[in-house]
């Protein structure tokens, strides 16, 4: 019995020292915990500001659209691309009689910069190097009252003016080397401001303006009197919802311009001149003819689109009213033109460009695609003009164009063009003759980021 109380006693004892022990670790252990939620929580933080700051950081990319930089919000964005032409022009019955010369040239070298700021505003620029000359081509905010709805959109600055179907086809996107003969009959570039959008979305779309008004084939870069240009172009897909793919390639439009201008023997107003495809002046008015009263242009067209195949065609009639001295005369000029494509390798035919199924590449058999284009166009200068406003000897009353054309588009950012061009005249010549046809072989090779 004396064993056993001693054994208890011995064992409380143990229990006393074990309950000092514990009472005595507790707070220690407490610290840990305590200093292993702050570091927790201290490594919670970094990840979040990691976070934060990740999100926060523009985001850069690279493609077929050119370099861009955006923002963590994707609300503000800047795009760098451009492209350049480098091109070759051989005259086959030589420059003696057509007044041009065999050359090598960069017809473009066009750097790109678009921005966007929040889904409201957005801007273009672009600038041209090519031919030895610097000139401001595009510079352009467009306002989007309707974000995501592209029903009205409000365009403010130097840009193209929606008159004339060739000329409105992107400079990349071109059939041939050079335009046809319409494109002498509207202007280049305006400044001015111009409602535009789609009333009825890839079916209907409208551009209304007014503009300081340019001369035919002419890029507007002040204004030279108080009268503006009103400019305008409807245009529709009439048979996209019809179901019968045949019928919804099918596009037709109208567009014009209407002002009033008076010019001057030092500022006339006028073109500088109407140019074959070897940009060869063909004709000019003379020295001191001005414009002299209303001007307006109108301009239907046409498209059609199936699968490998496209055309387009258009007419542009302009009625001028010029002065020279005490002379003067309404001009009325016309131009149409007719365009076919077909696509050899199978990719659909567009108005914006063919795009290759593969890219150029022989070692896994991909060759790109390749295109066949014609065109015939014909621009014919009023009677009157004859020789009060332009000389007999040194003018054309009428230039016809044909040009056949073959496009390797290598993938969608290299292609290249090789046309042969025939233009014939009627008069231009001393003694009334004919001017010499113009026969000339053009190629290109472009290359756009």
């Amino acid at each position: 019995m004396a064993a056993l109380k001693t054994e208890v006693k011995a064992l409380e004892a143990r229990i006393d020292q074990l309950e000092k022990r514990q009472q005595a670790s507790a707070p220690i252990s407490g610290n840990v915990e305590k200093r292993l939620a702050v570091v927790e929580r201290k490594q919670e933080v970094q990840q979040e500001q990691q976070q934060a700051q990740a999100a926060s950081v523009p985001s850069v990319e690279v493609g077929p659209n050119g370099l861009s930089v955006i923002s963590y919000d994707r609300q503000y964005s800047a795009t760098l691309r451009g492209y350049v032409q480098a091109d070759n022009r051989t005259f086959l019955n030589g420059g003696a009689k057509t007044g041009t010369t065999d050359t090598f040239l960069i017809r473009s070298a066009r750097p790109i910069i678009d921005a966007r700021m929040t889904d409201y505003f957005d801007m273009h620029f672009m600038m041209d190097f090519g031919k030895g000359q610097t000139t401001l081509l595009d510079a352009y905010g467009n306002f989007h009252p309707l974000p995501g709805n592209n029903l009205l959109n409000l365009r403010i600055g130097e840009t193209k003016v929606p008159v004339g179907l060739e000329r409105w086809q992107p400079e990349q996107d071109v059939l041939f080397v050079e335009r046809g003969q319409t494109t002498n009959l509207v202007p280049y570039r305006d400044i001015g401001a111009m409602l535009y959008g789609q009333m009825i979305p890839d079916q209907l779309e409208y551009y209304l303006g007014i503009m300081n008004g340019a001369a035919d084939l002419q890029a507007n870069t002040g204004d030279g009197d108080q009268d503006k240009d009103i400019v305008g172009r409807i245009f529709t897909h009439p048979l996209l919802w019809s179901g019968v793919h045949a019928l919804e390639g099918l596009g037709v439009g109208v567009a014009g311009t209407y002002g009033n201008h008076q010019g001057s023997v030092t500022a006339p107003g006028l073109t500088s001149g109407y140019v074959t495809p070897g940009q060869r002046v063909w004709f000019a008015y003379s020295a001191g003819t001005f414009a002299d009263g209303p001007e307006w242009r109108l301009n239907p067209q046409l498209t059609y689109y199936n699968n490998a195949f496209g055309m387009f065609a258009e007419y542009v009639a302009n009625d001028q009213e010029v002065g020279h001295g005490a002379a003067t005369a309404k001009l009325r000029n016309n131009a149409w033109e007719g365009v076919t494509s077909y696509v050899l390798t199978g990719e659909d035919a567009a108005f914006d460009g063919v795009k290759p199924a593969h890219n150029f590449d022989p070692k896994a058999g991909y060759w790109g695609a390749f295109e066949l284009v014609g065109r015939m166009s014909e621009l014919s200068v009023d009677k009157k003009a004859f020789p009060a406003f332009a000389s007999l000897t040194a003018s054309s009353s009428r230039a016809f164009e044909r040009t056949l054309g073959a496009t390797w588009y290598f993938n969608q950012a290299v292609k290249f063009n090789l046309d042969f061009s025939l233009t014939s005249f009627d008069g231009g010549a001393a003694a009334r003759l004919d001017h010499a046809d113009e026969k000339a072989v053009m190629s290109r090779m472009q290359m756009k980021f």
